[in-house]
């Protein structure tokens, strides 16, 4: 089976916004302009309310009342209007339970917030790749899109099969799902955003997010791989220091980079997923 087939096999796909979609692509210009935010985000009085409501939530705690967009991003930043537009925007199709990937509501949507935060990092702070940082927070953001659609298609008995993949064949994830349904869900997530008409690095992105791609350069899917690491080890419980190791020797060798220095990075990521609980609140 196609990851077109499984889509359209979907009867109810993730929906998102007409304006996030929009914003997405207008704000992954490296070269975007605050008002374009503004003027978009001004034909969609739905988002705009959700946006002001959010604005003057306990989570963002202004200063003082929110009233208008303008008011918003001057007090806030067009960046952080950005971050909360697609956690609005994308937020209600992510934070949909995955029972095929054992993944709760909120599971995959913490998860999917933290790696963006992590490819904003990446991208703005720590200068890995070259790409705009909201177009790195997007990828992020969406990478694990795919697991959606695909856990809508699979059947207690493709559930079945891939988890006996894994156990018996010590097969990744990824390539469980390829040998029972032909497909994985990075190939589905690629799909989906290419019909939403997603910019190409973010497709990328998606699609290479467990295989990145550093040379001839680096890749967005390889500081969406990097991100998804540090959100993975942010998720891990007291007494995991073996798989955290084995992560951060895995993710140095994808990468072609030092251990200390993956070491240092995934730290520091960690320490700009603070904007969480205000992006959680969003869908």
């Amino acid at each position: 089976m196609t990851a077109d087939e499984i889509i359209d096999k979907v009867r109810d796909l993730p929906v998102v916004a007409e304006t996030a979609r929009k914003l997405t692509s207008q704000l992954s210009q490296p070269d975007w302009h605050r008002d374009e935010l503004i003027e978009t985000l001004r034909c969609d009085s739905v988002l705009t309310a959700k946006l002001l409501r959010l604005c003057n939530s306990a989570h963002c705690a202004a200063r003082e009342p929110v009233l208008s967009l303008d008011q918003a991003v001057f007090l806030l930043g067009g960046e952080m209007i950005f971050r909360m537009v697609c956690a609005i925007g994308y937020g209600a199709c992510l934070r949909t339970p995955a029972p095929g990937y054992d993944t709760e509501a909120n599971g995959l949507w913490s998860h999917s917030l933290n790696t963006a935060l992590g490819a904003e990092h990446l991208a703005k702070v720590e200068y890995y790749g070259n790409f705009p940082s909201s177009t790195a927070f997007t990828a992020g953001l969406l990478h694990d899109i795919g697991k959606i659609v695909m856990n809508k298609a699979l059947t207690p008995k493709d559930r079945a099969e891939i988890r006996q993949k894994i156990a018996s064949q010590s097969l990744t994830r990824i390539a469980a799902e390829k040998a029972v349904l032909g497909v994985n869900h990075c190939e589905i997530g690629f799909c989906l955003l290419k019909r939403w008409s997603l910019p190409g690095p973010i497709l990328e992105a998606v699609a290479n997010h467990h295989s990145p791609v550093t040379q001839p350069e680096v890749q967005l899917s390889a500081v969406v791989y990097f991100a998804d690491c540090a959100a993975h080890l942010s998720d891990c419980a007291p007494g995991l220091d073996a798989h955290v190791v084995e992560v951060k020797s895995a993710a140095a060798n994808v990468l072609g980079l030092d251990v200390n220095t993956v070491e240092h990075t995934l730290t520091n990521i960690n320490g700009a997923m603070h904007l969480l609980p205000q992006l959680e609140a969003a869908a």
